[in-house]
């Protein structure tokens, strides 16, 4: 699935990662579970014995898989596969739960760690969009910052079911699980923003 020039510069990307990052997919019987098995597969591939992929857990409906530091419960979580403009969002999770990548100021670390907990959000998006990874990169790395907090970002193609229960009327959308399913932004958004959104 990864072509030559992609591999070769996740090598590059991930040859000094400290700890070993696991992508933990979960088994399913969707149509495109293969595939994530395969990007999935291709992503560890640049990085022998840095980044695993192993299917295990509870089945899920469409297909999720999860990426943490080996050891450590997972805090950033994706249902779909984050192809196109999403792929970006997958290359970074991998550095930032090794502890790698850039992070904010001390100051905005701080404000992050003192949101109040627990924190679930999830990020509808759509791979075709240009603003989404922002606003999930952004969420991501605030996952990694704070004691407890949990992204997911869910591809709204392969959740259409969801996407209409809920109204999301445009990509991405935010919203917060311990909050009822509040939108906490919609649109496009940087962590400055999304963090003033959150301490509302």
């Amino acid at each position: 699935m990864l072509d030559a020039s992609l591999s070769a510069q996740l090598q590059q990307i991930y040859s000094d990662l400290p700890v070993t990052v696991v992508l933990r997919q979960r088994p399913s019987a969707h149509p495109k579970h293969a595939e994530l098995a395969e990007m999935l597969e291709d992503v560890a591939a640049t990085a022998p014995g840095k980044v695993r992929h192993v299917v295990e857990g509870e089945p899920a409906p469409i297909p999720t898989f999860e990426v943490a530091a080996e050891g450590r419960t997972a805090t950033i979580a994706f249902r779909g596969i984050p192809g196109g403009h999403e792929f970006t969002s997958l290359v970074l999770a991998v550095k930032y739960a090794a502890g790698q990548g850039k992070r904010p100021d001390e100051g905005i670390q701080a404000r992050i760690r003192s949101l109040k907990g627990p924190v679930r959000l999830r990020t509808y998006v759509s791979l075709s969009c240009h603003n989404c990874p922002e606003v999930v990169q952004a969420l991501n790395l605030m996952a990694l910052v704070h004691p407890d907090f949990v992204h997911e970002m869910v591809d709204g193609g392969l959740a259409e079911g969801e996407v209409e229960k809920l109204g999301i009327q445009g990509v991405p959308t935010v919203i917060s699980l311990v909050h009822e399913n509040a939108q906490v932004s919609v649109g496009r958004a940087g962590l400055a923003e999304l963090l003033d959104a959150l301490e509302e």
